[in-house]
């Protein structure tokens, strides 16, 4: 066996044991959003394991599989935390409406009730009086992303009165 065999067996199994390690984190914790699109506004709810995140931003491994951009420094305080993973989602997650691109004006993240989740709040406007198509990308980092897309239909009660919605 030559050499240059040698070399690319163990770079491969290299390789091949960093995608090993790398992959179960996207399978274990998994974040859910709910896109809320309302008159001339958009909301986008995430819920999140934020230590999970951390560690995913935090991971060179996921750097050097181009999972994230950049590499979170290990050495910040929460608030600073927060600011990266806020610049992550600002820059990071891509929002279509009716194929034209929207970009998020807020960001900000709320602990939620349980320890470890967080709940994320971006929201943006848009121009549209009829929204027929929305597409969203997140960053690998999140992991598996459950989504749903609500719609809301607004109506006035008068007081006592019941509203009847047909969906």
């Amino acid at each position: 066996m030559n050499l240059i065999s040698i070399i690319k067996r163990v770079t491969f199994s290299c390789l091949l044991l960093l995608t090993t390690n790398i992959s179960g984190a996207h399978t274990l914790n998994e974040t859910s959003a709910q896109v809320i699109l309302r008159d001339g506004q958009i909301e986008l709810k995430v819920i999140t394991d934020i230590p999970h995140l951390i560690s995913t931003l935090q991971s060179e491994q996921a750097w050097l599989l181009g999972d994230t951009d950049r590499v979170m420094p290990t050495n910040l305080n929460a608030s600073q935390q927060s600011a990266f993973i806020e610049n992550v989602l600002q820059q990071k997650v891509h929002l279509r409406i009716n194929a034209q691109a929207i970009t998020f004006e807020s960001v900000s993240i709320v602990a939620a009730k349980y320890p470890t989740n967080a709940d994320i709040s971006m929201q943006a406007k848009h121009d549209f009086t009829d929204v027929t198509d929305v597409a969203i990308t997140f960053p690998k980092s999140l992991g598996n992303v459950h989504i749903s897309v609500v719609k809301p239909r607004y109506r006035l009660l008068a007081a006592g009165d019941t509203a009847h919605v047909e969906l």
